[in-house]
């Protein structure tokens, strides 16, 4: 082939490419959808409002929800042009705010209604999906009291959560170094966390506070312990008894020894 027929193979091949880009498909407006991850946490008891992005009901072409709780999954789908879709239980149903933006309506939100909530949603110019863990906000019972272990004081902190990243601290450590975690599985379902703090032998404040935290709580919880007068070692006081109760029987058979003795002195002079 002449060079005068290469140059116009050449010229439609640019122009191919040039069209229709370097994959030479054509190419559309559509901006591919954004992925969003996060997990959200809610108060027991209360409404909740679960948005999936700010896009408002006139600008979206349809808003599709899939919830997955234990296992068990339904599905919400509404949008301008669509008919709407539920098949949820519960009170779940989307709702609009004041400014159009859609969201997820759940009532009176318990554990029951803790899972995964995905969102899909298309509108003019792009498309959105979002992963959203939901959580419920437990706050735990702390109790604090003083334990005995290995001849050791210990003040302890416990906390039966539902969640261990729950974090329970100490505010006053006295330098010591040797704090234990303990954590013990439920029937239930829950966790006791327990924290162990090593207390020293010359114990110069009245009082020690425990905290428990989690990055959703809005504040702590806490609870303080009164270590002005430490109970005694269950231990000692055993081997306490156990002296003791030695030391009785120890005096008994001196004391029955004795009045056997003398008992049979006073026989062989009556002979």
């Amino acid at each position: 082939m002449g060079r005068s027929g290469i140059l116009p193979i050449l010229l439609v091949a640019t122009a191919v490419v040039g069209c229709n880009g370097a994959t030479g498909q054509p190419q559309h407006g559509t901006e591919p959808a954004a992925l969003d991850s996060r997990t959200e946490y809610f108060e027991e008891g209360k409404d909740v409002h679960l948005s999936c992005n700010n896009v408002t009901w006139t600008d979206a072409l349809y808003y599709i929800w899939k919830i997955n709780i234990t296992g068990v999954q339904c599905l919400i789908s509404d949008g301008p042009s669509k008919p709407n879709n539920n098949n949820c239980t519960g009170g779940k149903v989307l709702h609009n705010t004041m400014r159009g933006e859609s969201y997820l309506h759940i009532p009176s939100f318990t554990l029951r209604d803790e899972g995964m909530y995905t969102c899909e949603t298309a509108y003019r110019g792009g498309a959105y999906k979002a992963i959203i863990r939901v959580l419920a906000t437990v706050h735990p019972v702390l109790i604090g009291k003083l334990e005995h272990d290995g001849g050791q004081l210990f003040a302890v902190c416990s906390a039966v959560v539902r969640r261990p990243e729950v974090e329970v601290l100490w505010k006053e450590m006295w330098g010591s170094l040797e704090v234990k975690r303990r954590l013990t599985p439920n029937t239930d379902g829950t966790v006791t966390i327990e924290s162990w703090l090593h207390l020293p032998d010359d114990i110069t404040k009245d009082s020690l506070t425990c905290v428990a935290n989690h990055p959703s709580w809005t504040q702590e919880v806490s609870v303080t312990i009164d270590i002005a007068e430490p109970p005694a070692d269950p231990l000692a006081a055993e081997l306490q008894h156990v002296i003791i109760l030695s030391s009785l029987i120890v005096l008994s058979v001196v004391i029955i020894t004795t009045l056997s003795t003398y008992m049979c002195l006073q026989g062989k002079k009556s002979w």
